[in-house]
């Protein structure tokens, strides 16, 4: 019975192991060249030059506006200042209109929102960059809930980190990560055991990911993640046994 239900072994738990057992390995790793979709929220600065005082005003206001508001209810930031991209792949800006960025990575989306500044305006300079990274972590971790990084790229192990890190019954071997499409969602299955997980597509969370940790089969059965807890696990129920033996023997 005890080597049923007996600890959890170290290569079910240490991260990113060596499986081929070389040393010194280099893995590429994949760029995270993300497209924008639908529902994404875009961050978008524009700089204009002292000859365009009212113009400036104008973007000046909306973004003081919104900050001082995002401060006072601490809010999501990008949420209340920055630009959703709508069902039809566009966002509005003041005084320009609209512009489709659905399916463009930052870099290219900046491109088009600046070409199209120039159409309009001189000595404007514009940065586009994606409203922060929102995401989920739920299942075996220390800290489950909803996070918003303000950043461009996060690994899959900052995103657990922010959740307080995997339990020690988590099933690091197949963490299910929900992923989001164009043509809808998509579930992935990752091995954070095997360190060849750096160079995989999944390495760098995108918006929106569902991260999902199940619980090792150990679980089920009660037992503790360590020799000790197991073995006070196997004497209490051995105890209880005894003990309802001696009462029916009685009986």
């Amino acid at each position: 019975m005890l080597g049923i239900i007996g600890c959890v072994p170290n290569k079910k738990i240490i991260y990113l192991q060596d499986i081929n057992q070389q040393a010194d390995t280099l893995y590429d790793v994949q760029r995270n060249n993300y497209r924008l979709q639908k529902g994404d929220i875009v961050g978008i600065d524009v700089k204009l030059a002292s000859d365009n005082p009212i113009l400036q005003n104008i973007f000046e206001q909306r973004m003081n506006m919104n900050m001082s508001s995002a401060l006072q209810q601490g809010g999501d930031y990008f949420y209340l200042t920055g630009f959703t991209i709508d069902d039809s792949g566009f966002v509005y800006l003041p005084i320009i209109g609209k512009m489709k960025l659905e399916g463009l990575n930052v870099f290219e989306a900046n491109s088009i929102v600046q070409s199209t500044f120039n159409q309009y305006l001189s000595n404007v300079y514009t940065t586009v960059r994606l409203g922060g990274l929102r995401y989920s972590v739920l299942g075996e971790v220390k800290r489950p809930g909803k996070f918003m990084v303000l950043q461009n790229r996060m690994t899959l192990f900052e995103a657990i980190a922010n959740a307080g890190d995997l339990t020690e019954l988590a099933k690091r071997s197949e963490v299910t990560i929900m992923r989001q499409y164009p043509d809808g969602t998509r579930i992935h299955k990752v091995n954070l055991l095997d360190e060849s997980i750096i160079s995989s597509p999944y390495y760098y969370i995108q918006p929106n990911d569902i991260i999902y940790v199940q619980p090792l089969a150990i679980r089920a059965l009660g037992t503790g993640t360590t020799g000790f807890q197991s073995l006070v696990s196997v004497l209490s129920v051995l105890s209880s046994t005894i003990i309802i033996v001696y009462y029916i023997s009685k009986t």
